[in-house]
């Protein structure tokens, strides 16, 4: 073969290669707003980023690999690099690592739903004590009147 066509398919090789990692870096990405959630601005700011080094690896895949000159075979080898893994690794990657993490994470979650639910235990039984010690149990032991009629709640109350 041609130096030339040897060239070509390192070229669309390469291509590929950059499709692969480009959906890797994004299954990352998925994986930690599986782990901790994001609210509305930090996901755009976070897909803003991704978007920005995806250009950066492209034009420095385009410009040392193609000498600058947009060709449809580097689009092509990206979108398949990417079929290719989403298909492939993509379908189980953050589901089974999301997994894994949970399960190794299980203990540390169970210590802290119990530490909180002591401590919970504790700060209503103290706010009980100083409500009582402050003569306020029975105040809110009371539900409020919502009547519209006044004065047969305030004669309910009396009686």
């Amino acid at each position: 073969m041609s130096e030339t066509i040897i060239r070509e398919w390192y070229f669309l090789l390469c291509s590929m290669l950059a499709g692969i990692f480009f959906a890797f870096v994004y299954d990352q990405i998925r994986l930690l707003r599986r782990l901790w959630r994001h609210g509305r601005m930090l996901v755009d700011v976070e897909d803003i980023l991704y978007w920005i080094f995806c250009f950066l690896v492209s034009f420095y895949l385009l410009y040392y690999g193609n000498y600058g000159v947009v060709r449809f075979v580097a689009v092509l080898g990206a979108a398949l690099g990417m079929f290719f893994y989403s298909k492939t690794v993509g379908r189980v990657y953050v589901k089974g690592l999301y997994c894994i993490i949970m399960y190794l994470l299980a203990p540390y979650r169970f210590m802290k739903m119990m530490l909180t639910r002591i401590r919970n235990h504790f700060t209503i039984k103290m706010r009980d004590l100083m409500r009582a010690k402050r003569g306020e149990g029975e105040k809110h032991a009371a539900k409020p009147c919502k009547t519209k009629k006044r004065e047969a709640c305030i004669s309910a109350k009396q009686k």
